[in-house]
């Protein structure tokens, strides 16, 4: 039995038991939402499941980037960030995070399109899920986020005034 609101990999699944028909079943079914990254997967609440609807798409998105990162060492900074400590009113979609591993871009408006060209159900049903999470998601690389400031909230850590300005200099974003 999968418990709700927590993000689970493909690899976790078939140690719990599951076998990957199960698993892709679940996927296709929708007991398991999809997230930005391959092989990993949200389990949502019922009424999240009924509605389509994730309550908290910062909070999941904070929790599979760990489970993509393998790693707690990171942080939202830049555009993001000012969002959410309402400096910028206007959302961008771009999910900036900062981190230890990895320097990429992810282009999921390109994804929601293939989806939706589909059209068939589950395409249309996941992209429309895809979209919670935003535009992009850019991940910028720094060898250490130990001096960086951030606030911790329950959705995930993001950066301070200060650091939203250091971090947009550094970055160039």
């Amino acid at each position: 039995m999968l418990l709700p609101s927590q993000a689970l990999t493909f690899a976790s699944l078939r140690k719990t038991g599951y076998p990957p028909s199960k698993i892709n079943g679940m996927a296709v079914s929708l007991a398991l939402f999809p997230t930005p990254f391959k092989g990993i997967y949200y389990a949502p609440f019922p009424d999240e499941r009924k509605s389509r609807q994730i309550r908290d798409p910062m909070k999941v998105l904070t929790s599979s980037i760990a489970l993509y990162l393998k790693s707690d060492q990171f942080y939202y900074s830049c555009r993001t960030a000012e969002e959410w400590a309402g400096i910028e009113w206007h959302p961008s979609g771009v999910i900036h995070v900062v981190n230890t591993a990895l320097s990429k871009r992810i282009d999921l408006e390109k994804r929601w399109a293939r989806k939706k060209a589909k059209k068939t159900y589950y395409s249309k049903t996941s992209a429309y899920i895809l979209s919670q999470y935003g535009k992009e998601i850019v991940f910028h690389r720094c060898a250490d986020i130990s001096g960086s400031r951030y606030r911790g909230t329950p959705s995930g850590r993001f950066a301070t005034k200060r650091q939203i300005q250091i971090d947009k200099k550094r970055f160039r974003c």
